[in-house]
């Protein structure tokens, strides 16, 4: 068995280069593209050759903006209507289905420009939108990763775009999670570069989905960062003034309903959500106990406890607002956010990109007084972040396992080793963090 392991980890090794990295993520990118032009050209009625919808849950956010245009705005969160529309928009869509939007009142206000496009041409302005957003959040953030190698860049981008969960779920499903992505890789160049206030103020825009806040707001009060707390409430109020302009008192009202209903649906034993669509711990527990309440709830609140315990230890010996400690301490909270959440989507855990990243770095800033940059640990951790989704939805369906939820806190908890495990686990660093001299270090 030994043998046979270390075959398969010197295969593994000899093929985690960069140039056949970067050949694989291309081959997946031309695939998957080319297939996204023949939907397109083949749609009839809205319905791809594929089988679903044309833009999946693209629909929710056209429709929102087609209602904002055309009926009073706090119907935003109708779903009645929601349903009318789509059904105009789907003439083959089953009779009561509809897409509902669910995010923050404020964050509709580009979508009734792109509401005056044709619906297909509305999607493919989106996914030019969110391909954008996602490939200038990662140049955001590149400059303050100072010790990964410079000539990384384009393998390091060809991973990312090539990430299923961007790729297929993010573009191919219309979702909105490249616009968190890039608020939050704003927010770390921020407060990298020791602009705080203005940090906290990028992070508020990520409450247009507020479960992306659910574990940033603790970290920052234990770790005791009132400059970007400051921010992040100010930029908050500034978001439900401009919410409240938006769709007034009613469509707030409603959109706290919208929150409450879909917190209750994620919580109950039998939830109307594709649990198998989730990567959280309560959607895993779900999924794996098969509705068996008590089991699911004794399961879940042991595993987030125990976890938790580990990560207020970590968020609490970085509470001297240590620099060293920010990129580390960023990046075991936005992997932890993806697994310790009431719901979210595959699609959401794109941003475990950036979380990797902030890691990457950390290792080969460690890498002269450590050995190599990254082990062979590390390596397989990411092979598999990259690998598994796409095949983790087959897997759950068949089996009632979410794999991507055990690979996300496999992930996790080597990042909290990396902290806890020793007690100056990373270099200080000089001048600005991150604007350091790039080791060449393969």
């Amino acid at each position: 068995m030994t043998s046979i392991v270390n075959h398969i980890q010197s295969f593994i090794d000899r093929r985690l280069n960069r140039e056949y990295i970067r050949m694989i993520c291309l081959m997946v990118l031309v695939v998957y593209l080319a297939a996204l032009a023949f939907s397109f050209a083949t749609q009839v009625n809205g319905r791809t050759r594929f089988g679903p919808f044309l833009g999946a849950d693209f629909g929710a956010i056209y429709d929102a903006g087609s209602i904002y245009n055309s009926y009073p705005h706090y119907r935003i969160y109708d779903r009645d209507l929601h349903s009318k529309f789509y059904q105009n928009m789907f003439p083959d869509a089953p009779a009561d289905s509809g897409l509902p939007y669910v995010n923050a009142p404020f964050f509709v206000l580009p979508f009734p420009l792109l509401a005056r496009l044709p619906y297909k041409w509305a999607y493919l302005s989106w996914i030019l939108i969110s391909a954008g957003l996602y490939i200038a959040a990662i140049r955001l953030l590149w400059p303050v990763l100072g010790s990964i190698p410079r000539n990384a860049w384009s393998t390091s981008l060809a991973v990312a775009l090539s990430f299923m969960p961007f790729l297929v779920e993010c573009l191919g499903g219309g979702q909105t999670t490249a616009c968190g992505f890039f608020f939050l890789a704003l927010a770390l160049r921020l407060d990298m570069t020791d602009r705080q206030f203005e940090s906290g103020m990028a992070l508020a825009l990520c409450s247009y989905k507020p479960t992306l806040l659910l574990l940033i707001f603790p970290m920052l009060i234990i770790t005791r960062r009132p400059r970007i707390l400051l921010g992040l409430v100010v930029g908050c109020a500034v978001l439900a003034l401009v919410s409240f302009i938006t769709v007034g008192w009613q469509g707030c009202v409603d959109y706290v309903k919208m929150l409450l209903h879909f917190t209750s649906q994620s919580t109950s034993a039998v939830s109307g959500l594709r649990s198998w669509k989730y990567v959280d711990i309560n959607s895993f527990f779900r999924l794996l106990t098969g509705g068996h309440t008590i089991v699911r709830w004794v399961m879940t609140l042991g595993s987030a406890a125990i976890i938790l315990l580990f990560l207020v230890r970590t968020w609490w010996i970085a509470k001297r607002d240590n620099r060293s400690d920010r990129p580390l301490v960023w990046a075991i909270t936005i992997t932890w956010t993806l697994v310790l959440n009431i719901y979210l989507g595959i699609y959401d855990s794109s941003l475990i990109v950036l979380s990797a990243l902030l890691t990457t770095d950390i290792l080969y800033r460690r890498a002269d007084a450590h050995g190599p940059a990254l082990t062979t640990t590390y390596r397989n951790l990411l092979l598999l972040l990259y690998v598994v989704p796409w095949v983790t939805e087959i897997v759950a369906q068949v089996t009632g396992i979410q794999l991507y939820t055990l690979v996300l806190a496999a992930f996790g908890i080597y990042q909290i080793r990396l902290r806890i495990g020793s007690s100056n686990p990373i270099a200080a660093y000089g001048g600005n963090p991150g604007m350091g001299h790039a080791r060449n270090v393969s």
